[in-house]
C-alpha cells in the first residue's frame, strides 16, 4: 500500500467483548482522494471511522495517520494529533450553542493553544459562504448553515484527513449536495483527503471510490461510482448478509 497513504489501517481488529465489530481490516486511503465508506447497519462502518481516526484504540492491527503510528501514542499525544491532523463532521452538526460561528470555527485553533487570527477564521468561512453569519449563533442558522460552519471548523486547522461520520444524514437533496460539493474542494481545490460513512448512494456518488463493508470485513470497492451501481451493490450486500 504506498507511502502515498494518509490514513493506513494494517490487520485491524476491534471487539467489544465477544462482539467482533472489525475484524482483520487492513486498507489505506491515498492523500488526495475522497472515499464513502457503506454496508448494512451493523457493518462496522462506525467502529471503523473511530479506528481510522484515532477516536478509538484497535483490539489489534496498526492504525498510520499522516505517517504516526496512532496505536503507540498515548491519550495525550493522541488528542494532539487528532487536533492537529483531523479533521470531523458529524451528522449532528456538534456546534457549541453557547458560542458565535466565529468562536465555533477558531475553537480547534484555541484548544490547541493557539491565538487564532480574525483572518484566517473568516476565510474559513468565506469558503462556505457564510461570512454574513460571523456573529450569529448555532441556533439562528438552518441545519445546512450549521453543518458549513461544521466543515468550517474542520478545515480551520489545516487537517491532513477530512472523517464524515453521516455529514449529509439530518439534511435536505439540496443542502446536502452543497455540503459534498464543499467536501469535493478540500480534495479537489487542496488536496487534501476526505473519508465518509454514508448510508446515502447520491452522496456516496459524489466519492472517487466506494468501500462496502459487511460482517466487519471488506466486501468490496467501486471506483468512479454512480448513484445506481452504489445502490444495486448495496441491495446485494444486505441480501449476502442474510443468506450468511
Amino acid at each position: 500500500m504506498g507511502d502515498n497513504n494518509v490514513v493506513r489501517l494494517d490487520s485491524v481488529s476491534k471487539s467489544y467483548g465477544r462482539l467482533v465489530a472489525i475484524d482483520d481490516l487492513s486498507i489505506g486511503f491515498a492523500r488526495g482522494t475522497f472515499t464513502a465508506v457503506m454496508g448494512p447497519s451493523g457493518s462496522g462502518k462506525s467502529t471503523f471511522l473511530h479506528c481510522a481516526a484515532g477516536l478509538d484504540r484497535p483490539t489489534s492491527g496498526r492504525v498510520v495517520l499522516d505517517g504516526v503510528e496512532v496505536d503507540a501514542l498515548d491519550e495525550k499525544a493522541r488528542t494532539v494529533l487528532r487536533r492537529e491532523r483531523v479533521g470531523f463532521v458529524f451528522q449532528a452538526f456538534n456546534l457549541l450553542p453557547a458560542l458565535t460561528v466565529v468562536e465555533n470555527v477558531a475553537l480547534p485553533l484555541r484548544l490547541a493553544g493557539r491565538a487564532p487570527r480574525r483572518e484566517e477564521v473568516m476565510a474559513a468561512l468565506e469558503r462556505v459562504g457564510l461570512a454574513d453569519r460571523a456573529r450569529h449563533r448555532p441556533a439562528e442558522l438552518s441545519g445546512g448553515q450549521q453543518q458549513r460552519v461544521a466543515i468550517a471548523r474542520a478545515l480551520i486547522a489545516r487537517p491532513a484527513v477530512v472523517f464524515g461520520d453521516e455529514p449529509t444524514g439530518a439534511l435536505d437533496t439540496r443542502t446536502a449536495l452543497e455540503v459534498l460539493a464543499l467536501l469535493r474542494a478540500v480534495v479537489d481545490r487542496d488536496g487534501g483527503t476526505a473519508v465518509m460513512v454514508t448510508h446515502d448512494p447520491v452522496a456516496a456518488a459524489h466519492a472517487d471510490r466506494v468501500v462496502f463493508l459487511a460482517d466487519g470485513r471488506i466486501a468490496g470497492e467501486l471506483a468512479a461510482p454512480t448513484a445506481a451501481a452504489v445502490a444495486e451493490r448495496m441491495t446485494h450486500l444486505g441480501a449476502w448478509e442474510r443468506v450468511r
